[in-house]
């Protein structure tokens, strides 16, 4: 079976508004979103496991997923290349110190670290929250074995100022009609925010995935589509002070600022700039 692209990450990037998008085009068939086959122990299961997620894509589609371990991952890239040398890359960034504290407030709101825990107690216990935002390390690995003609890089702040052109470059990247509109392309996906009862929101989200796996991922986007899961985590959502949870950027800059100019280099774009990362 030929995948015709594989979406890497990063985490916390828009990737879930990105896969809505994808899933609404009548050209395009990605039934699960993240499968995270390359970078977990399910690679042991063989490229039969992998595939079957893909079987009952119809005949012409273009068939993918988006996982957003992938870019991390350091032995993902070659487990890609050895299976589907042919398949087209697509990677989401984000200013690198917004992903990592949105990171954080993701992990407070799936219940893996308590409320009480400050974002620079989380980032310096778990090394994760800032390495994944090391991006020009990590798109080095899938330089050294995808062509440029394969590789899409874009930027997720460039989706708040015209979602409608991002998600066009994406459809012409994988050749698919560019002038559909996804009925969600106005809407906002998995916000970073802090539920009143966690139990809710692990609920929602066991059996979102429980469906989707069980081959009824169209009825979970429709019940997206129709904003249920919005209304139900209004409702589980505790209201905060702006600013409620101040950090110190300075040592956050220093950490990300060679990598961010390495990724400005690679990518033709002052990027240094844009994220704010000229100073300490």
């Amino acid at each position: 079976m030929n995948i015709d692209f594989i979406g890497i990450g990063a985490q916390r990037t828009g990737t879930s508004w990105v896969y809505a998008c994808l899933y609404e085009h009548p050209d395009i068939c990605a039934p699960v979103k993240e499968i995270h086959f390359f970078s977990r122990p399910r690679y042991a299961e063989g490229l039969a496991w992998y595939e079957a997620h893909f079987k009952r894509c119809g005949e012409g589609k273009k068939k993918g997923e988006f996982s957003t371990s992938y870019l991390y991952d350091e032995h993902t890239p070659a487990r890609i290349h050895q299976s589907y040398p042919e398949t087209k890359i697509v990677a989401i960034l984000r200013n690198p110190i917004a992903r990592a504290y949105s990171q954080y407030g993701n992990d407070i709101k799936a219940g893996t670290i308590p409320e009480t825990c400050s974002f620079e107690e989380h980032y310096r216990t778990d090394k994760s929250v800032l390495e994944q935002g090391r991006y020009a390390e990590q798109l080095k690995r899938y330089e050294a074995l995808f062509p440029h003609t394969h590789m899409l890089v874009l930027i997720h702040e460039d989706a708040r100022k015209d979602p409608q052109a991002y998600i066009q470059s994406i459809y012409r990247f994988l050749e698919v009609d560019d002038t559909f509109v996804p009925s969600m392309l106005y809407d906002t996906i998995n916000n970073t925010r802090v539920p009143k009862y966690i139990g809710v929101e692990r609920g929602m989200h066991v059996c979102a995935e429980f469906l989707r796996k069980s081959g009824f991922d169209r009825l979970v986007h429709g019940v997206r589509r129709l904003g249920i899961p919005n209304v139900v985590r209004a409702i589980n959502t505790k209201k905060e002070k702006k600013d409620a949870h101040p950090y110190d950027r300075a040592p956050l800059i220093a950490y990300f600022k060679d990598d961010v100019a390495e990724l400005s280099r690679m990518l033709k774009r002052d990027l240094t700039r844009e994220w704010g990362m000229m100073d300490i």
